[in-house]
């Protein structure tokens, strides 16, 4: 047990650093979620530009009378269509999957805002411990006097005497 332990709220910390934890991990999987959706909808766009082209080359092929090349065309068009229409239905499983996750997110920070006292929830490191007041000022009152030590070390070796 730390001494951090026999403090009061200390149990309280702890679950509200382990919330932020969980509420940055869904956070990247929500980010990933709809990086996946992007990366899905540019296949698409890609699968949709080469069918395009494939049945731009059979019509092509059609006008010079070319049956080998119109046959050809077809088939990589049938098999475009398939791609696409798979695309399409991944990529609605995929914005699924990011609303889902964009709502798991959204429900995390309000937990963890009311676990916080209604504090806005900010986007700090998943780690960083949930400090109440007292602690935050005597942390400030901590860092001001490391400053004025610093700043008196460093006029002193400036020849000042501070």
């Amino acid at each position: 047990m730390t001494p951090d332990d026999r403090l009061p709220g200390a149990e309280q910390r702890r679950r509200v650093a382990a919330m932020k934890e969980a509420l940055a991990a869904a956070r990247l999987a929500r980010d990933d979620a709809w990086r996946a959706v992007t990366q899905v909808e540019e296949r698409l766009g890609a699968a949709r530009t080469e069918l395009a082209t494939i049945e731009r080359r059979r019509a092509l092929a059609e006008r010079i009378d070319d049956a080998e090349t119109v046959q050809v065309a077809d088939r990589f068009a049938a098999s475009q269509r398939e791609t696409i229409a798979l695309l399409e239905r991944k990529h609605a499983v995929l914005r699924d999957e990011a609303a889902l996750a964009e709502r798991t997110v959204r429900e995390m920070e309000d937990e963890l805002r009311a676990a916080t006292g209604g504090r806005p929830v900010h986007d700090a490191v998943a780690d960083a411990p949930a400090i109440d007041g007292d602690f935050a000022r005597l942390e400030q009152e901590r860092r001001e006097r490391e400053a004025q030590a610093r700043l008196a070390a460093l006029k002193k070796r400036m020849g000042r005497d501070g």
